[in-house]
């Protein structure tokens, strides 16, 4: 399965370049990373031009008559709305692991948070394929001061 490769600018995700293209990938980074910051359902899709549409802008693109697959972000939210303290962890967690729920039918997905400190929170995916002996694992440092991804890492 190709996709394209995004990364994390700290204002959102952007597309990687690789000369005058647009780089590919194969692995699962884009799914996990889309289905936690995929931004949250809160919009009805009959905006104003003037009004900021909250979810992901190719939902409407790609899947206007398909709810069921749009990229629609617990975790986001949560991250916002969340103080980070041991209470907050477990709200955290079950919101990565409430947006990864699709991915079941083609990976087993193990999910923790830790908090790093009073103002930043890791959240680690790891992914195994049925009958893939390889582990792909993914970490993102989420800064509530900033409000946004700081570090991504594949593992």
């Amino acid at each position: 399965m190709e996709d394209i490769v995004l990364y994390e600018t700290g204002s959102g995700g952007d597309l990687q370049l690789n000369g005058n293209d647009i780089e590919s990938t194969s692995g699962l980074f884009n799914m996990v990373y889309m289905a936690w910051f995929g931004e949250t359902v809160s919009t009805t899709g009959n905006e104003l031009d003037t009004e900021l549409r909250e979810d992901w802008f190719g939902n409407s693109l790609l899947f206007d008559n398909e709810k069921e697959v749009q990229f629609n972000s617990t975790l986001q939210k949560t991250l916002s709305d969340t103080a980070l303290d041991s209470s907050g962890r477990i709200t955290i967690e079950e919101a990565a692991k409430k947006d990864l729920q699709f991915m079941k039918d083609i990976a087993d997905v193990t999910v923790s948070v830790s908090i790093l400190s009073d103002d930043k929170v890791s959240i680690f995916a790891s992914l195994q394929e049925p009958g893939n002996l390889a582990v792909k694992e993914f970490q993102l440092i989420w800064d509530s001061l900033k409000n946004e991804v700081i570090i991504e890492k594949t593992i």
